[in-house]
């Protein structure tokens, strides 16, 4: 193997191959030294257009987060075997495949002869077949004589359905193997909690991300004034965001102009933009393998009407508001309750109580106002348990405050009603004492976006 094909399949988050490659090799030594039984787990083992031929999806990054924290390989067939008993760490790798090479370009697999040197690059005891995953898994768990083994998956609340993403079907294919034998399956979810707590690496690696981000948002602003449809800001966005990261995308990006912007997931981007209406952008550019997260609502002629700007400056004072009270020790949960009581008297005082009426599909809360971000846009575990356990330092959360539906009020005499969708977002890295807004560069206050749009 030579150095310069590692970038096709190893992501060294900006570090030396080295010391990336230690990075690595340390976070799976502090995973060895939690576990009390022998530990399986897997990344993704087939492409997203596995099943669906037609699907050819634009996807830089595709391995799972906790593969990629504990390798950083960014391929299919990936798993490691973590023994406490001898202390000792098994990769598996797929074989050697020069026609997929061919075909697909490099990826890190076994041959006859680089055994010892994937060893020794990668600093793992020994290599052994993915295909051969469960004979050699069930072979550890007779010699050491272990009657439990660990794997990885979401547990939800008792009134949850369980998810049936790629780590419970992963248990489900190791609980058919293991069937003729008295071994428990045991979650070691809890040992790999800390990973949702950045590195100084990854917390920098995410305020470039969001900086990128900012860049991006300044130009489409510049160009918004000669778009008349909303996929061509959307191709704006994709195209600005691949020239600044071959990572691309953090997710596809939300374009949603006036009542689109009162959809939270809204995907087409097919529809014309009104002169006098919002465009609601929720997007971010990745960065190693670090993703940004930013909401912004602009008005596409550049000035926001009077309702637009009551109803905008409500959403960005609410966002200041819960920023200021983020800090080690807070959960979620409360995050919630202070930005959503927030809006709602804010509302009452200055456009309810002014006479103005408003439609929402919702009560009080449309949605939460943070989620967790690392090495997924939306981490941690995916029931959202986490918003009722204290914020740590070294998070980072996103806070998006929003208000959505249809309003109309009197203003000075003039009458205004429109559907108006309004998100403005940041992430924030979790201090002791506050929290530290890593989306500070992106513009958002009036003067600023009416600046940048004219």
């Amino acid at each position: 193997m030579k150095q310069f094909d590692y970038h096709a399949f190893f992501i060294t988050d900006g570090l030396s191959f080295d010391q990336a490659v230690q990075r690595y090799a340390n976070r799976r030594t502090i995973l060895l030294n939690k576990c009390s039984h022998i530990t399986l787990l897997s990344g993704v083992v087939n492409p997203l257009s596995q099943h669906n031929m037609w699907f050819m999806p634009d996807v830089a990054i595709y391995q799972d987060p906790i593969m990629l924290y504990l390798t950083g390989l960014n391929q299919l067939s990936v798993g490691l075997i973590l023994d406490p008993f001898q202390q000792k760490i098994y990769l598996c790798l797929p074989k050697k495949d020069d026609n997929k090479v061919f075909w697909e370009g490099d990826f890190l697999g076994i041959s006859d002869l680089n055994q010892q040197e994937i060893c020794a690059l990668f600093q793992v005891d020994e290599v052994l077949l993915y295909d051969d995953l469960e004979d050699s898994v069930v072979s550890l768990l007779r010699h050491e004589n272990d009657s439990h083994l660990a794997l990885y998956w979401h547990e939800p609340k008792q009134e949850e359905d369980m998810l049936l993403d790629s780590y419970f079907l992963f248990k489900r294919r190791i609980e058919t193997a293991l069937v003729d034998l008295d071994i428990a399956v045991v979650n070691c979810f809890s040992l790999l909690e800390d990973r949702i707590i950045l590195d100084t690496i990854d917390q920098a690696n995410l305020r470039h991300a969001n900086k990128l981000t900012a860049d991006v948002f300044k130009v489409v602003c510049s160009q918004i004034s000669a778009c008349s449809f909303e996929t061509e800001v959307a191709g704006i966005v994709k195209g600005e965001i691949i020239k600044r990261s071959w990572m691309g995308q953090s997710f596809p990006a939300i374009v949603a102009s006036e009542k689109n912007a009162t959809i939270l997931h809204y995907k087409h981007h097919n529809h014309k933009l009104l002169k006098d209406g919002l465009l609601l952008l929720d997007f971010g550019c990745r960065y190693q393998v670090m993703p940004a997260d930013i909401s912004r609502t602009i008005p596409v002629n550049g000035r926001f009407n009077p309702l637009q700007r009551l109803l905008y400056e409500i959403v960005l004072a609410a966002q200041v508001y819960v920023e200021q009270h983020v800090k080690a020790g807070i959960t979620i949960d409360q995050l919630n309750e202070l930005c959503w009581d927030f809006i709602e008297m804010e509302l009452d005082k200055q456009f309810l109580s002014q006479g103005g009426s408003l439609q929402r599909s919702y009560v009080k809360q449309p949605h939460n106002v943070s989620h967790l971000i690392a090495h997924m846009v939306h981490d941690g575990d995916p029931y959202r348990l986490y918003r009722s356990l204290p914020l740590e330092v070294g998070m980072v959360i996103s806070i998006e405050p929003g208000i959505y539906g249809f309003f109309v009020i009197e203003i000075d005499g003039k009458l205004y009603e429109e559907h108006i969708g309004i998100r403005i977002e940041d992430n924030v890295l979790v201090s002791n004492d506050g929290c530290e807004n890593l989306s500070s560069s992106c513009p958002k206050s009036v003067i600023d976006i009416e600046a940048l749009c004219c």
